[in-house]
């Protein structure tokens, strides 16, 4: 099934509440980067819908035509999305939506999670670190299975199913070979770029895991917060 960042909002605000209301501290691992804005950030147009008319056509386009779309609706908003942002059809499609819903933003939105006092930590490290990593991850899913895993997906699922419209599957659709592993490799690769652009956005406490002293660093940052808190 599609699970939109909205979804993801909605359901998490009333579990930290809930842990709050308990006295407890509530702490969220991982997750892609939007998904870590809409609860750090979260944003009212959350509240827009998708259009899945308009998704079925503007999905049909190509990354060149949905920019040239959305720079002649809306030149500034165009204008003000990062390198990540323009490249991503996904998110280009989601600012089209927006505009032709007419949406206005209110200026007296208020998420009951805005405000919280939180600590934002990231882990990161040299891109050639990372993708070392990632490439022993992709050889030990493929020595796991990953062509037998799939073939048992498409017995109950589509290609056009969300689940398998994502890394590690749809680089796959036109067979397993080692030509699509390698595709399957860059789109990593990038996607891991992509995070870290991301995130930067979003202004964490960074701590290089390359660094024997991470941990010590990272706990003494934890302790002061908490204590303060």
């Amino acid at each position: 099934e599609a699970f939109s960042v909205a979804q993801y909002q909605r359901l998490v605000e009333p579990i930290i509440r809930s842990i709050h209301q308990n006295g407890k501290l509530p702490i969220l691992v991982g997750g892609s980067g939007q998904y870590i804005n809409a609860i750090i950030n979260p944003q009212e147009t959350f509240s827009i819908k998708p259009n899945n008319f308009l998704r079925f056509f503007l999905n049909k386009f190509n990354l060149k035509t949905l920019q040239f779309i959305l720079k002649n609706l809306d030149f500034k908003t165009f204008n003000s999305l990062n390198n990540s942002d323009i490249n991503n059809p996904h998110r280009l499609i989601r600012k089209i939506e927006l505009k032709i819903s007419n949406f206005k933003f209110n200026k007296n939105f208020k998420s009951q999670i805005k405000n919280f006092n939180y600590l934002h930590l990231s882990l990161t490290a040299p891109n050639v670190y990372l993708f070392q990593k990632i490439n022993q991850r992709i050889q030990q899913r493929i020595d796991q299975g990953l062509e037998k895993e799939i073939k048992n997906l498409l017995k109950k699922y589509r290609w056009s199913d969300p689940g398998l419209n994502t890394l590690a599957y749809k680089e796959f659709k036109t067979g397993f070979n080692q030509s699509n592993i390698n595709q399957w490799i860059t789109d990593e690769h990038n996607y891991a770029r992509r995070q870290k652009t991301y995130l930067r956005l979003l202004k964490p406490v960074y701590f290089e895991i390359t660094n024997p002293d991470f941990p010590a660093n990272l706990m003494a940052i934890v302790t002061k917060w908490y204590n303060s808190s």
